[in-house]
């Protein structure tokens, strides 16, 4: 039997929980590294790599998979706002890639980790309900195979 709406809500949400802590420890470690003034390049690489890994493909394929079905209605505008937020992540990241001060690294990683904190905030308590409570839209089937989006 296929998961029901709720069930796939569930587990989008537990998919950004793994991902927030993830990408917040990954941040911690590269502030800690710059704060003792050890080498960091280990770090920031960590940090990138999940980035160009794993959260901008899960923003690429929420832009594939879900925006579409919340871009009309009541949802149109927040869809259009989260959008632009992948725009500013995806624009972090590069501004992150060619940072080379530790302490511009640093920074750049807290700025991308509280925007993708917001975003996500959007995206759990506004979006997917509103996906959910639409009788037009099957969450379930509209993400099925989607392991970007939930894990």
């Amino acid at each position: 039997m296929p998961p029901t709406d709720a069930e796939t809500a569930a587990a989008i949400a537990a998919h950004h929980t793994e991902m927030r802590a993830e990408l917040n420890r990954r941040i911690a470690n590269l502030v800690a590294t710059v704060r003792d003034g050890a080498p960091h390049r280990e770090a920031a690489r960590g940090v990138l790599t999940y980035l160009e890994d794993d959260l901008l493909p899960h923003a690429m394929a929420e832009e594939a998979t879900l925006y579409p079905a919340g871009s009309v209605g009541a949802t149109a505008l927040l869809v259009r706002a989260m959008s632009a937020e992948h725009e500013g992540l995806v624009a972090r990241v590069a501004a992150f890639r060619a940072e080379q001060d530790p302490l511009g690294l640093a920074a750049g990683a807290v700025a991308i980790g509280a925007l993708f904190e917001s975003h996500l905030a959007k995206e759990n308590d506004l979006l997917i309900p509103a996906l959910v409570a639409n009788p037009d839209v099957v969450l379930a089937e509209l993400l099925a195979g989607m392991h970007e989006l939930i894990g």
